[in-house]
């Protein structure tokens, strides 16, 4: 093979890689999918609720993560802070506070336009990971994405059956800020 074909093709191969590593053109035409809005990593920053006992709450100890199917929620539940147990074994009391001011579970996400369902696969209520699920509306704006769900939208299994939580109705809107 001539010498200056040789060069001229390893020339061409390296302005392509070098391209490529720029984040220019690449030789694939496949547009990357679009990432959801909800994906990344967030701390709530605010909690109100309004209904029959209305409250607000700020600054909440928690971690929201999604990806691009799945999500993952860990949260305290209240303005104070949660009580340490007394000694390594805590008391049946000190067991049910804590279970009392925590909330967990992780499964996965749809979200259509503006409506995220969430199931979960593990969570703290046996009931909620039972084949229940929870709806709400979702809002970003920026680095803040917004939450608003009604305990009507919420399903826990009871028996062979899906129903809301019997507590009086009430609207929840969470302010996450993103932190990764």
């Amino acid at each position: 093979m001539n010498k200056n074909i040789v060069v001229a093709v390893m020339v061409l191969v390296l302005c392509l890689l070098a391209a490529c590593d720029r984040g220019g053109t690449s030789l694939s035409t496949a547009p990357a999918p679009a990432a959801s809005p909800v994906e990344g990593v967030w701390r709530v920053a605010e909690i109100t609720v309004t209904g029959a006992n209305p409250s607000t709450t700020v600054d909440l100890p928690s971690v929201y993560i999604f990806t691009k199917s799945h999500y993952s929620i860990m949260r305290t539940v209240g303005n104070q802070p949660r009580v340490l147990f007394k000694a390594i074994d805590p008391e049946s009391e000190e067991k049910i506070a804590a279970y009392d001011t925590f909330i967990a579970n992780s499964g996965t996400y749809e979200l259509s336009g503006t409506t995220m369902t969430t199931r979960p696969a593990i969570a703290k209520n046996p009931n909620f990971m039972g084949g229940g699920f929870d709806i709400c509306e979702v809002r970003r704006d920026g680095d803040i994405l917004w939450l608003k769900g009604k305990s009507t939208d919420l399903r826990l299994r009871l028996g062979d059956g899906l129903v809301s939580p019997p507590d009086p109705a009430d609207e929840t809107q969470i302010k996450l800020i993103r932190i990764e």
